[in-house]
């Protein structure tokens, strides 16, 4: 993230304030002149930091009052606007007092949200930056009174959970277990009907039949039935022709039987009267019997013939199936309809067994993360558990910095429950036993390793740091050493600059050569010169 430019009007003491970055680089001291009550104190140097601070969180570090933040001589019309470039981005924060108001632009477009608390919750999640660990990692000197040696290894664990801004961790606690008590009850809940599927589905195994038949296409029972009406109906119109044919094949054999007798004359009984007559056949009559012969013999061919056809229609007529079959493959296809809708729903129910399974199975793993979480998010837990994987970093910064500011002569490790260890020289001492400089410069190596771990950890990578009036109470040895941190770090982040806001003149004479951004107060108002 790297903060171009801040513009401010009516800001506590000062009624126009515009900063370019960009033409800044390395070590810049802010210095002030107090015209109105002599020396520096109260020139406004520490308003530019305020004003940076402000412009992004709406929030001051030494926590002014609305009355205290707007120029007491204007009254009104306080604002404060902060150019930032980051992820390539162009943002650009407007943020006013009397009247309030907050506005967000990214690259020329406002990105206003419905409210100023939902417009700063966006800043900070485009910047990926909140007030506290902007102060961490940005901000040092006065803002902070910590002493971390002075402090229980309960303050110290406590001072590292605020320096990484870990409250949101613990505030999820109660999140965590709520969701840890609403991931078991849905657990129990879907074992029960889990449960209630594995026994659906045993129903529904033993309701299939272990026969398998296959299902039969079968015309409408309606037209299997017509077919039937009309072969019985021809049927019944042959018996007669039957009937017809065989008294015509008598009357065909008597005929023959005639026929055969050839030409004759006799003489008969009467078997009534007794009396003698002549019975006789003539060529006539032969000629008459071959005749009717040949007549009945078309009318039988002529029979058979329409019995052959009939015959042909009911063939054509016969269904794939009769009525009896089409009955007892129906029932059969009932059964296989049946036994489909079993198997349908048993695959459904076996899909559900196998998904809530899996539900189960997840909902469980949650409710083990949420016990992880729970503990994690406990004092316990995060705490421990950064220190241990901060541990190495954290001495190794700690004597890099201590290094610096005792010219070699101290060194500190800590361990994993905070409790540290300090050698002069080489021999361990107490700490209740160094004078009240050397622990001054202690502390201060390790509040610089803890914001180096802030920066890290919240991977803030801000172009500006300040340091706010951090030499009261230290000797010019000490002095000394400061001003080798300083151009120990203007090398170590080549890309930043590092703002000294500081009274101390001894400090400013090592600096003298260094950039140095005046402000003067005068008539209650202050300025840049």
């Amino acid at each position: 993230m790297k903060i171009k430019r801040i513009k401010a009007k009516n800001f506590y003491s000062f009624q126009e304030l515009d900063l370019d970055f960009n033409k800044l680089n390395g070590i810049v001291r802010i210095t002030g002149k107090n015209k109105d009550s002599g020396g520096s104190n109260g020139s406004g140097k520490s308003s530019i930091l305020e004003s940076v601070v402000w412009g992004l969180f709406g929030k001051t570090i030494r926590k002014s009052t609305e009355e205290s933040l707007v120029n007491n001589i204007t009254g009104k019309n306080c604002e404060v606007a902060v150019l930032i470039e980051n992820g390539g981005l162009e943002i650009q924060i407007r943020r006013t007092k009397r009247p309030t108001s907050l506005n967000l632009f990214v690259d020329g477009v406002n990105k206003n949200a419905e409210s100023a608390v939902e417009t700063q919750k966006r800043i900070e999640e485009l910047l990926q930056l909140d007030y506290k660990s902007f102060l961490a990692s940005v901000v040092f000197g006065q803002h902070s009174e910590i002493s971390f040696l002075d402090s229980s290894p309960e303050d110290k664990r406590n001072i590292i959970k605020n320096c990484f801004n870990l409250e949101e961790f613990f505030s999820k606690r109660n999140s965590v277990k709520e969701l840890k008590s609403k991931y078991t009850a849905e657990s129990k809940l879907y074992s029960q009907f889990l449960s209630q599927l594995e026994s659906e589905r045993d129903k529904l195994e033993k309701s299939i039949p272990d026969k398998k038949y296959k299902y039969i296409d079968l015309p409408p029972l309606q037209s299997v039935l017509d077919a039937e009406k009309q072969i019985q109906q021809l049927l019944n119109s042959i018996t007669p022709i039957n009937s017809e044919i065989s008294k015509n094949k008598d009357k065909l054999k008597k005929l023959e039987s005639q026929i055969k007798e050839g030409e004759y004359a006799s003489e008969k009984d009467c078997p009534v009267c007794k009396s003698k007559y002549v019975k006789c056949q003539t060529h006539d009559d032969i000629v008459k019997l071959e005749f009717e012969k040949q007549s009945i013999q078309s009318t039988i061919d002529f029979d058979i013939n329409q019995i052959e056809k009939l015959k042909s229609n009911i063939e054509a007529l016969k269904p794939s199936y009769t009525s009896t079959e089409w009955a007892k493959y129906n029932d059969k296809n009932k059964m296989v309809l049946e036994a489909q809708k079993h198997l349908d729903k048993l695959e459904e129910v076996k899909s559900k067994i196998e998904g809530h399974k899996k539900l189960v199975v997840s909902l469980s793993n949650k409710v083990e993360i949420m016990k992880f979480w729970e503990l994690a998010f406990s004092e316990k837990g995060i705490v421990k558990y950064i220190i241990r994987n901060i541990l190495d970093y954290f001495n190794l910064k700690s004597n890099e910095y201590t290094s610096i500011l005792t010219n070699n002569q101290f060194s500190i490790e800590f361990s994993d429950e905070l409790a540290e260890t300090i050698k002069n020289r080489g021999i361990e001492t107490k700490y209740i036993s160094l004078s009240g400089g050397e622990k001054r410069k202690i502390n201060l190596a390790i509040m610089l390793a803890l914001q180096d771990l802030s920066t890290k950890i919240s991977k803030v990578n801000c172009n500006l740091i300040f340091f706010d009036e951090v030499c009261d109470n230290i000797d010019n040895l000490g002095i000394e050493s400061i001003h080798n941190l300083l151009h120990t770090l203007k090398i170590q982040h080549s890309d930043k600059v590092l703002f000294i806001i500081t009274h101390n003149n001894y400090l400013q004479d090592l600096l003298i050569e260094t950039k140095e951004i005046k402000v003067i107060k005068e008539k209650g108002l202050s300025k840049i010169v």
